[in-house]
């Protein structure tokens, strides 16, 4: 159900109004957090998406805005694993074996593309709101190490005064009619933020491991299948929806629980979790009913501290011998 109905559920259960501009602000500000706690705490069903991309090698390259926690990747035509990794085992001592189908999981950024051309910026939107948007763009210059930049959105054109050689995060007062694009002096799109979104926030993914070319124009090649966490909007509208859908109790539950720690009652705070986590496994439990799930059992050869179950076999000629 959209946010209204976890606005007027929650509002019920504290005394809020959420037609009231005060108390749709706390019961907002209650509703994002819980969203945030509840989408961190497992792949909840319908979290997840696949899409097919196309990716030339020998590169690091900015995943789109949607894409934000990749799961597994496979090439799209031969079906071969992709390994996912972090940063450091690049670093261990040995060589990996599989170290050629290797994607490596870099931090996330605001730019979509590296600053080039050092010249004041340009923030641009479609719709002028009412009353404006200030964007703020954080990063280093010449004479900074740190330092902000807060436009106003008042114009559908905006242009900075600051030259910036690097960004650290850029945001934005609130959610917008439109998506706030900035561009640098020669045009190109530094990074966008969704008018659902207070901030802009990219995955980057180290691909030099790929078994491919820089560029290619082969049909076949360069294709990979990726299965990923979806990113997570601001909820703000009444009509905004949950990106995982069936979850409106559960969050109704989460906010409960903010709510009651908050206000110094810690053991409302724990039943309100304990009911919110069982609603979670449960939603879980009733999608996996009916598929089919593969377990595996392996005996760990570095086990020696326990002692196997039935490690040992008897045999006519030599009794009693580990297998």
């Amino acid at each position: 159900m959209p946010l209204g109905y976890i606005l007027k559920q929650f509002g019920n259960k504290v005394g809020l109004d959420p037609t009231i501009a005060g108390d749709r602000s706390t019961l907002l500000r209650f509703v994002n957090e819980a969203t945030d706690e509840l989408w961190v705490e497992a792949d909840l069903v319908g979290s997840l998406w696949e899409q097919v991309f196309r990716v030339n090698g020998d590169q690091t390259l900015t995943m789109p805005m949607e894409v934000a926690s990749p799961r597994a990747v496979r090439e799209f035509y031969t079906q071969n694993p992709i390994h996912l990794n972090q940063m450091r085992p690049r670093y261990n001592m040995f060589n990996w074996k599989d170290g050629w189908y290797n994607f490596r999981l870099k931090n996330t950024q605001a730019l979509m593309r590296t600053i080039t051309n050092t010249a004041p910026i340009t923030y641009t939107v479609a719709v002028v709101d009412n009353p404006p948007i200030t964007v703020n763009f954080t990063g280093s210059t010449a004479y900074a190490a740190l330092v902000t930049e807060s436009v106003v959105m008042n114009t559908l054109s905006v242009q900075g005064t600051m030259s910036f050689l690097e960004c650290t995060a850029i945001t934005k007062s609130g959610p917008s009619s439109s998506d706030v694009t900035v561009l640098d002096a020669d045009g190109n799109i530094l990074t966008i933020i969704p008018n659902n979104a207070l901030e802009a926030k990219y995955q980057i993914l180290d691909i030099s491991n790929a078994p491919w070319l820089s560029s290619t124009i082969s049909t076949i090649d360069n294709y990979v299948e990726m299965l990923y966490k979806k990113r997570l909007p601001y909820l703000s509208n009444d009509n905004d929806e949950f990106p995982a859908q069936g979850y409106d109790n559960q969050l109704v539950n989460k906010c409960l629980q903010l709510y009651y720690e908050e206000n110094n009652n810690p053991t409302i705070a724990l039943g309100y979790d304990a009911k919110a986590t069982r609603g979670l496994a449960r939603k879980y439990e009733e999608q996996n009913k009916a598929t089919e799930d593969q377990v595996s059992f392996q005996v760990n050869d570095y086990d020696t501290i326990q002692p196997r179950i039935r490690g040992s076999r008897f045999t006519r000629w030599t009794g009693w011998r580990r297998r």
